[in-house]
């Protein structure tokens, strides 16, 4: 499993105690994989979405333990990529617009709307449910290299809007995040080591932080080494160089 995979799996097992958290992470990964289906009788169903099964595992636990509904599991596999799809879904109409009204995911009017935005919500005011949002955001689209090759740690966003919210709350932990265009979406990301190592904090993925960090020691006493040799080599060519003249 890659260092991103790794990352997921171990905050997918992370379940805050509180209820108002876990609604926050619940918030997160709706309104970044999940849509509303309304029939023709106008009642709503909630669909979630996803390639990675520890989003799909993380989504039904929440689902259950916070709002003790039924939901219903699909699987669609797609053999010439060699990948599955998940779908955790909602049917019933009541449990559908109670899990909207508590992540506040209505518009003011109390109505569904296409776009399941989280810009403004009231649900993610405090510091442990940001903890939570942050989890959750990167569970379901986020992703990080192997910090052996680089530092890199991206959520991607369907609009600008989002990121420049998700991008503000990220900031408020004593990061520098920054946004970038690509394509039709909008990525917020961080290129500082020390400073995905704070953000793996956030989202308490303890295991991978140290992991991270043993990966930054390696690699900062090799460039120490690297810098004394090629301090030595000079001085000593110096040295050669003055005792030819």
């Amino acid at each position: 499993m890659s260092f991103s995979g790794n990352i997921k799996e171990e905050i997918s097992r992370q379940l805050s105690p509180a209820r108002h958290c876990q609604i926050a992470e619940l918030a997160a990964i709706i309104s970044m994989c999940g849509a509303v289906m309304i029939d023709s009788r106008g009642h709503a169903a909630l669909k979630i979405h996803t390639e990675n099964l520890a989003v799909a595992r993380k989504s039904f636990t929440l689902l259950r333990r916070t709002f003790n509904i039924v939901v219903d599991i699909a699987i669609r596999v797609n053999r010439e990529k060699g990948s599955s799809y998940y779908y955790i879904v909602v049917k019933k109409h009541e449990d559908a617009i109670r899990v909207l009204q508590a992540a506040k995911l209505l518009n003011p009017y109390g109505d569904v709307e296409e776009e399941l935005s989280v810009v403004k919500n009231v649900v993610i005011q405090e510091t442990c449910c940001k903890r939570s949002f942050l989890r959750g955001v990167f569970l379901a689209s986020g992703s990080m290299s192997d910090p052996e090759k680089s530092y890199h740690f991206e959520i991607v966003c369907n609009d600008e809007n989002q990121a420049e919210h998700l991008k503000e709350m990220m900031n408020s932990f004593g990061v520098d995040a920054k946004i970038v265009q690509r394509k039709r979406t909008y990525v917020v990301y961080l290129k500082e080591g020390s400073q995905i190592v704070d953000m793996l904090n956030v989202m308490e993925a303890h295991v991978a932080l140290m992991e991270l960090e043993n990966v930054r020691i390696v690699k900062e006493m090799r460039n120490s080494v690297n810098r004394k040799v090629n301090c030595e080599t000079a001085n000593i060519n110096k040295t050669v160089s003055a005792a030819v003249r």
